[in-house]
């Protein structure tokens, strides 16, 4: 089929402005598809076209701020991985390029209602939530959910549309209430949690959205997707034990493999190995068997990595303060309840982790937060004196007191005093409140790179992640560049990118840099056609560029290659840093903080590491890979033009951000 014929399986674009009423839809253009994919490909796209009618450098959460909720051309198809959506706006928990993912129903019946892709742009004049029910497309009150979590207005939806199949994404009280780093909770059970896309939709009046689809997705080649859906499911099961594990436990085998590396950051990353006591309690296996009661997937994933789980009352000493409770399983970041914190129950990481979806804020930024007030009472730099002044109370914030973690979560969420102030912005801002009220320096104690909390983990000796939480175009993060070779040494991988096993050397820098560029190319593929990074991203083997060619081939028609994806990734990555090089980020904004940056690791296999021993080295050949002046970070114009991105030189240029 010719690159310029149309194709199949492309839902619209739906734009919905709020402060109007005007809703209007749009096919994607075949051009637009085959350059950026979908998702977060043509998300980043939109977003860039946006801001070239609203000044890039608004407030966040004034109403020409853009939320734009997007799908690609391998979700909801059947092909065994794809779950996944994205969330693009400009962020106001980091003041920079914003977006998160989600899986769920949510993201299965946009497609078969024939969206794509839904551009929300204005503010509603009242609480509001959009409902989509295949052609019909409407702007409905929200009075009645305004003040409700997230699960009590999705429960409230479905009964007021008679149909418990209906899917939700939606805030909570947080958003409503300004917290920056508010989440959209998706199909109940799903946060896009990360940089404050919660706080955009609440901005907007906006509850949130319902769906209901049912006009099914068209396939271009039957045949040829059940062979390509068949060659991926042949290549997850070519590791028995390690897909077998992955179904079982998900993302909590992470903790055990951490422990071995020393890479858990326990109590706030004094330590990096949680002491042997306390992990055997927040152990994987305990989880499955105390609490798990059904296996759970996201539609169109054959991983089935989640789990729905209860609480009876009687399997650890905190259980019976939360009996009754249940939802869907905690991922890795949500044992950091327990090891961050130390509280060696996994009751309370259910309950801290079911209580951060209901109030619809980030569980990262939320624990990076009382970690670090955690140690600063350790340390005798907050008292009681100071909690009974900002929480109306006096709260011990010791080590593992799960009650104090209850009410600053609940001070977070309503806003309700001085403690909710300081800490609705998330650590770092937290951090500098906290200096200006105590007049004593903290800022050296809390956990972020570029402004954005860190994700519960010790990487000062693992070069590539270090480096992903240093530049990642949202903030600090490591899903943007994930990758396995700075904690399951792959030579072959290493081999495959760079030519030489070195990248795949552990305890070493060599190559760290530029495998953080690569994967940032490849993880944007990934989350432009819609699939789960979990499992995919990391290894280029097994799962090709080439193989997903040939998915998007039998579903679109488009004649793609590997190479072709390749592209549309680099473009992506490419375009989230034109964003924020209009905004003035600059090669000093990539930075780590003070603990990671000039502390060295305590013990275990990194004892000795320290990030600033490196990290200027691992820019600039990150810079380089991607092609970028290493001096100032910022774009060439003979990059941008190899990309066929002249346009996106262009403004760069008039605005003196492009070399």
């Amino acid at each position: 089929m010719s690159r310029e014929q149309k194709t199949y399986g492309r839902g619209q674009i739906l734009r919905i402005d709020l402060s109007s009423g005007k809703i209007t839809k749009e096919p994607v253009a075949p051009q637009l598809a085959q350059k950026y994919l979908g998702g977060e490909g043509i998300n980043s796209r939109l977003l860039w076209e946006h801001f070239l009618k609203v000044d890039p450098k608004i407030d966040p959460l004034s109403p020409d701020n853009v939320l734009i909720a997007g799908t690609g051309p391998l979700a909801g198809t059947g092909y065994g991985q794809g779950s996944k959506m994205k969330w693009t706006f400009k962020s106001p928990a980091y003041n920079m390029f914003g977006d998160s993912a989600t899986g769920g129903g949510f993201v299965f019946n946009l497609r078969m209602a024939g969206y794509d892709h839904v551009v929300i742009t204005g503010k509603a004049s009242k609480p509001s939530y959009i409902f989509i029910d295949d052609d019909l497309v409407e702007i409905r009150d929200a009075a009645h959910l305004w003040g409700r979590d997230a699960l009590e207005a999705d429960a409230l939806i479905k009964q007021e549309l008679g149909d418990s199949d209906v899917e939700t994404a939606l805030i909570g009280i947080g958003a409503e209430n300004g917290v920056l780093y508010s989440a959209i909770i998706v199909s109940r059970d799903r946060a896009a949690g990360r940089t404050g896309g919660g706080t955009v939709m609440a901005s907007k009046n906006l509850k949130g959205m319902a769906v209901r689809g049912r006009r099914g997705i068209e396939i271009c080649d039957p045949e040829a997707m059940f062979t390509a859906t068949d060659e991926l499911l042949a290549a997850l099961n070519s590791s028995p034990r390690q897909i077998e594990g992955w179904r079982r436990f998900g993302t909590l085998l992470i903790t055990g493999l951490y422990q071995r590396l020393g890479v858990n950051a326990y109590r706030n990353n004094q330590d990096c190995i949680i002491p042997d006591e306390t992990y055997r309690k927040l152990d994987h296996r305990w989880y499955t068997q105390n609490y798990a009661v059904a296996p759970l997937s996201c539609v169109s994933c054959v991983s089935g990595c989640s789990s729905l789980w209860r609480i009876k009352g009687d399997e650890s000493p905190l259980s019976k303060l939360w009996a009754g409770e249940r939802g869907s399983k905690p991922e890795y970041l949500g044992v950091g309840f327990g090891f961050a914190l130390d509280i060696d129950d996994w009751a309370a990481v259910c309950h801290f982790w079911q209580k951060s979806n209901r109030y619809g804020i980030d569980a990262m930024e939320t624990l990076a937060s009382l970690s670090f007030l955690m140690e600063l009472w350790q340390r005798g730099l907050i008292t009681e004196k100071d909690t009974a002044e900002w929480m109306g109370e006096p709260v011990r914030l010791e080590w593992g007191n799960y009650e104090a973690v209850d009410k600053v979560m609940d001070c977070i969420a309503y806003q309700s005093n001085q403690m909710g102030e300081i800490l609705k912005g998330g650590v770092y801002r937290a951090a500098q409140m906290i200096e200006e009220l105590r007049g004593v320096p903290v800022l050296q104690y809390a956990l972020y790179g570029k402004g954005g909390a860190a994700f519960v983990e010790e990487v000062r000796h693992t070069a590539s992640w270090a480096t992903n939480f240093a530049v990642a175009s949202r903030g600090c993060d490591h899903l943007k560049g994930i990758g396995t070779l700075d904690k399951v040494p792959r030579p072959d991988i290493s081999e495959h990118y760079f030519g030489t096993p070195d990248a795949a050397e552990p305890l070493s820098v060599k190559l760290k840099g530029a495998n953080s560029a690569v994967q940032e190319n490849r993880n944007a593929i990934i989350n432009s056609l819609g699939l789960c990074t979990f499992l995919l991203a990391a290894d280029p083997l097994t799962f090709s560029a080439d193989m997903f060619a040939r998915a998007v081939r039998a579903a679109t028609g488009w004649d793609a290659s590997g190479s072709d994806l390749l592209l549309a990734g680099e473009r992506t990555v490419n375009l989230e840093k034109a964003f924020n090089s209009r905004l003035g980020l600059r090669r000093e904004d990539d930075r780590l903080c003070e603990r990671w940056m000039k502390e060295r690791v305590p013990r275990g296999p990194g004892k000795g590491w320290k990030a600033e021993d490196y990290l200027e080295r691992t820019k600039d050949e990150y810079y380089q890979w991607h092609g970028w002046d290493k001096r100032t970070s910022l774009q060439t114009r003979n990059k941008l033009e190899e990309l066929d991105m002249g346009d996106v030189a262009e403004v760069l240029a008039r605005e003196g951000a492009l070399v």
